[in-house]
């Protein structure tokens, strides 16, 4: 199944970002799950307002655990943090 995290930023969190932008990508990039497509999202000025994880799990827990131990949500990076299922019906694996 695919998960869908949909995080956003805590603007007033900002230097906490920039402190563990390294640590955050190395966690996503560290095979603990297997991610399909991750990225920031951004604003209408190109600012940084979160980010979304794709990823194939066996569960939703799975991607719940994931995203418990993302450096960004242990120092409170983000103001809310959504994961969902996600059942595509347009592309690649409709």
């Amino acid at each position: 199944m695919l998960a869908v995290r949909v995080a956003l930023s805590d603007p007033e969190r900002a230097a906490l970002r920039q402190i563990y932008l390294e640590d955050h990508k190395r966690y996503l990039r560290s095979d603990r799950l297997n991610i399909v497509q991750s990225g920031p999202i951004v604003d209408e000025a190109g600012k940084g307002g979160g980010g979304i994880v794709v990823a194939d799990v066996g569960s939703l827990e799975e991607m719940h655990r994931f995203s418990a131990e993302d450096p960004f949500v242990l120092h409170g990076v983000y103001s809310s943090v959504a994961i969902y299922e996600w059942r595509p019906t347009i592309g690649g694996r409709g």
